[in-house]
Order: C-alpha cells, then structure tokens, then sequence
C-alpha cells in the first residue's frame, strides 16, 4: 500500500542538452518509480550543450513507457526549434528564425542531428506533442511564467514561454523553469526550478508535495 507521503510529483528544471545530468538526476537521485511519482518536465530540453537527441530520446522513451506519469512541457528553446525547423526550404536558410534559434543554442542541437532536415523529422512531431501547462488542484507548472495581469488559461503561449516578470498573483503555487537561479529558488508562491545546468553544471528538481530538492552535478 503507498502511504500518502510515498507519493512525488517532481518538477525537473531546465536540461539544455546536459543529457548526462538527466540521466544521473532521474535514475540515481530522484529514482524514478512509476508507482508513485509524476515527473514534469518544464521545457527547454535542447540547444546549448552537446547531447540533445539523446536527450529528447530519453524523455520521449520515458514518455512512451509511462504516459500517465511522465508530461513534457514545451520550452521557448523548443518554440525557437520549431519556428526554424519549419523554414529551412533553400531560400530560407538565412532567414531571422534560423539564424536566431542558432545564435541561442540551436547549432549544438542541428549537430547533435547530423544536420537541419534530420533534426526537423526528430524534433517537429516531439515539439508538438509538448504541453504548454500542467494544473492539479494546488499547483501550476509552466516554463517560464504567468503576470499579474493573467491566469494559465489567459495567458499568451509567448508569455507562458518567456515570462521572467515573477509577477504572479494567483492562488496556486506556480512552478516554472527558464529564469537560472543559484539553487531552486522561492519568491512568494513562485518555485523555479531552473539551476542553469549547461553553465553551472547542476541540474535540480523539486518535489512539490514534500518540499525536497535533487540535484545532479558534473564530476
């Protein structure tokens, strides 16, 4: 019988192609069991670092294997990879959406592919199968944030993916990633879980219902 303090619903901050991180995080810190937890993941799982496929094939595979467990939300890293990856025709190949998502980290990911038509069959149909909200009855995750002026339902997909104003107000605990923090950091009834892990090297989760942190670092 699971006890009621058995059960996690972990959030997993940003991973930015830190595939190694991912795996030492899931499998050897959170230790990940089907029976009891929900992870969310808040987004942003490509770009930066080196190993973004592998990255995407671990999520998607955990994902495949316990659908009612695992959600995977969407990123403005992921939003950038889609908006290019839908315009690499010839003519296009220099075009603001290219270029901008490359100049962000797109490029460590087209490589991680072995080049852009590779990365737009792996990547389109992952990005649209992305949430861009989970709500339970106490807490909202999103990647980056919701103003003041705003509710999960109300806000635009631009805010809920860029968001940094930690203006907020609403009465559930809102969970996100995309602001880097030392540490996973609290401002009111705002929790971010983004630990910068492609320039720190720590990747974190936090486990709303028990207020427990995980972290995974290099070396």
């Amino acid at each position: 019988m699971i006890r009621k303090n058995d059960k996690r619903l972990i959030a997993i901050g940003d991973i930015h192609g830190c595939y190694d991180l991912l795996k030492t995080l899931v499998e050897r810190r959170i230790m990940f069991r089907a029976e009891t937890d929900h992870l969310v993941f808040l987004g942003d799982y490509i770009d930066r670092e080196k190993k973004n496929r592998e990255v995407v094939e671990y999520v998607s595979g955990l994902k495949r294997r316990y659908p009612e467990q695992i959600i995977l939300l969407k990123g403005n890293h992921e939003a950038m990879a889609y908006k290019a990856l839908m315009n690499i025709e010839p003519e296009s190949l220099l075009n603001n959406a290219i270029v901008g998502w490359c100049l962000n980290g797109g490029f460590a990911t087209v490589q991680s592919y072995g080049g852009l038509e590779k990365a737009k069959t792996a990547l389109i149909p992952f990005i649209e199968s992305l949430d861009h909200y989970h709500e339970t009855d106490r807490h909202i995750f999103v990647h980056a944030g919701i103003p003041s002026n705003r509710d999960v339902k109300t806000a635009t997909e631009s805010e809920l993916l860029w968001d940094r104003s930690f203006s907020y107000r609403g009465e559930k605990t809102l969970i996100v990633g995309h602001t880097p923090s030392i540490g996973v950091a609290k401002v009111r009834n705002i929790v971010c879980v983004d630990t910068g892990a492609c320039r720190t090297g720590i990747l974190s989760a936090y486990d709303v219902l028990n207020d427990t942190t995980y972290e995974a670092t290099t070396g």
